[in-house]
C-alpha cells in the first residue's frame, strides 16, 4: 500500500516526541539501546546545514529524516538518520523523505553519505534500492561484532579537471 497525502515539513519542537518514538520501535537504536538527541536540529547555529524534516500523513508523523546538506565528508552530505513508523513502512514515505533531503542536497553538495549497522539489513536495502553504494565498512564502531556499513550516491558526476585523478567511481572497492 503507497501513502497517501504525504507532506513533508521542517521538524520542530512539536514533533520531537513522535519522531523519539519512531526510534524506540526502530533499528539500530532499539538493538543499541540509543535515543537520538534532535536538538541540534532544531538550532540553526553553525556548521553545516543541519537539517531535519518530517514526513506528516493524515495529521501524524509518520516519519523524518536529519541530514547535513553542504558537503561535510568527501565532498559530500551526511544522513544522519531516516526512519518510518514501524506499520507505516513499505509504503513510500522513507523514499518520499529520502528524496526530498536528495534534492536539497544537490544543491550544496556532490555526493551524499549514510551509515548503517551490519545488523539492519533492511536499511541496507533500502539504500541499495535507492542507488546508494556501500563502499566500507567500520568494525566495532558503535558495538563490538558489529560494522557500521558506509553507503554513498554521487548525485552530480564529477567533471574532469587536469590533474584530478580518477573519478570516485573508478576508485570505489567491491562491495
Amino acid at each position: 500500500m503507497k501513502a497517501q497525502s504525504v507532506r513533508i515539513l521542517t521538524l520542530t519542537r512539536a514533533h520531537v516526541a513522535a519522531c523519539a518514538a519512531i526510534v524506540a520501535g526502530s533499528e539500530p537504536w532499539k538493538t543499541l539501546g540509543e535515543g537520538l538527541d534532535f536538538s541540534p536540529f532544531l538550532s540553526r547555529r553553525g556548521g553545516a546545514p543541519a537539517q531535519a524534516r518530517v514526513a506528516i500523513e493524515g495529521t501524524e508523523v509518520a516519519g523524518f529524516i536529519l541530514y547535513s546538506a553542504g558537503p561535510v565528508f568527501a565532498r559530500g552530505a551526511y544522513i544522519r538518520a531516516l526512519a518510518v513508523v514501524p506499520g507505516r513502512r513499505s509504503r513510500g514515505i522513507g523514499s518520499l523523505l529520502l528524496d526530498f533531503a536528495e534534492q536539497s542536497i544537490a544543491k550544496h553538495a556532490a555526493n551524499i553519505f549514510v551509515c548503517a549497522s551490519s545488523f539492519n539489513r533492511r536499511a541496507q536495502g533500502f539504500y541499495r534500492k535507492a542507488g546508494y553504494s556501500r563502499v566500507g565498512a567500520i568494525p566495532g564502531l558503535i558495538i563490538p561484532g558489529a560494522s557500521e556499513y558506509i553507503f554513498w550516491k554521487q548525485l552530480i558526476p564529477a567533471i574532469g579537471k587536469r590533474g584530478s585523478g580518477p573519478s570516485p567511481r573508478s576508485r570505489r572497492p567491491a562491495s
